[in-house]
């Protein structure tokens, strides 16, 4: 059994190659290292670095390193802090009470001492 594509000839599949690589090209952009930290607004060792050891999405087509519009925002989103509120915000969240003091704690045994009778 062959493919239909084993029977094209010369003209024929270089018409198939050219229409997947405008199909591909329409499709999505990838961009190199430097372009996608650009668009992320990072630093491109750290992108590299990312992609290579801490699991970043990326694509990669033999030695080329590539990524996605999705691979940089799935990358910005793994990133995104949650705005942590300030200490006015959190002392205005407390209640203000009030607390008595009860100087070193209650009486215990240990701690009760008895004047000898005169």
């Amino acid at each position: 059994m062959t493919s239909p594509e084993a029977n094209c000839t010369g003209a024929d599949r270089k018409a198939i190659i050219e229409a997947a690589i405008q199909a591909l090209e329409q499709g999505e952009v990838m961009l190199t290292p430097r372009e996608a930290a650009r668009a992320i607004g990072c630093g491109e060792r750290w992108l590299r670095d990312g992609a290579n050891h801490r699991g970043f999405p990326h694509h990669r087509f033999g030695k080329f390193l590539r990524f996605s519009l999705q691979d940089c925002r799935e990358i910005r989103e793994i990133h995104r802090e949650m705005s942590r509120p300030s200490a006015l915000a959190k002392a205005r969240r407390r209640k203000t009470t009030t607390r008595k003091s009860t100087g070193s704690g209650p009486a215990t045994p240990a701690t009760v001492r008895f004047k000898p009778a005169a």
